[in-house]
């Protein structure tokens, strides 16, 4: 039976690091985006929108994980780790997707570009999602076992880091099909290539992982378990 959450002042923080990390990777994408950043004018004034994403999107972030605690207390315990996963996940996110724009904005996000590796020629499109990918996979690993799953200690970082790079290679691999196949699919565009393809594999990866971690990565040690049920 999973424990009862508390909300501590380091979740508070946290939330308010992994919220700024979003905001300032979000307005990035977004001034990579002519067609995105068009959008958000015609809604706010330009001048504001450096601080809806720097100020902004932390707040809403904090109101979130707040809004998951409260659902966890009154539902089930599981709500408040998810909002915590979700919470790093949209940090990954902003991350892939930031670092993505901008290796692939100078040069443009089509799937004919390619680069000669070993006699193979690899997409340019996709070795930069391949990168961006490795980025926020690293900072995933960071988050989710100190925070979403509170592994204490360096004891067993190791294996678990084997563990966690094998489950993630699989949702690599997922990741990068999908936003591959979808952006050869759609439309040449800014917007398709650097958003919506990228969006789609993440959201399909983003399933694979949370069961992952949550059930073989950073699964509780039987100990644990044992004193929860107790």
């Amino acid at each position: 039976m999973d424990v009862l959450p508390v909300l501590k002042k380091k979740d508070l923080v946290i939330i308010l690091i992994l919220g700024e990390i979003v905001g300032l990777f979000g307005y990035a994408i977004v001034s990579a985006q002519p067609e995105l950043s068009g959008l958000f004018v015609s809604l706010v004034p330009a001048a504001v929108l450096p601080v809806l994403f720097v100020l902004g999107v932390p707040l809403v972030a904090l109101a979130c994980l707040v809004l998951a605690f409260v659902l966890a207390k009154k539902i089930n315990p599981i709500f408040f780790q998810m909002g915590k996963f979700a919470a790093v996940g949209f940090s990954n996110t902003s991350i892939d997707w930031g670092v993505f724009n901008l290796i692939l904005a100078p040069i443009g996000f089509s799937t004919e570009k390619a680069l000669s590796i070993v006699g193979i020629n690899v997409p340019l499109y996709s070795i930069g999602k391949a990168i961006s990918f490795a980025v926020a996979t690293l900072n995933s690993f960071i988050w989710n076992r100190s925070w979403s799953f509170e592994k204490k200690g360096s004891h067993g970082v190791g294996k678990e880091a084997v563990v966690f790079y094998a489950f993630t290679a699989v949702g690599f691999l997922i990741n990068v099909v999908v936003a591959t196949v979808i952006a050869k699919l759609g439309p040449e565009s800014k917007l398709f290539g650097g958003v919506i393809a990228p969006a789609c594999a993440t959201a399909v990866s983003m399933i694979w992982n949370f069961t992952a971690y949550k059930f073989f990565v950073f699964r509780p040690a039987a100990s644990v378990q044992k004193e929860n049920v107790s």
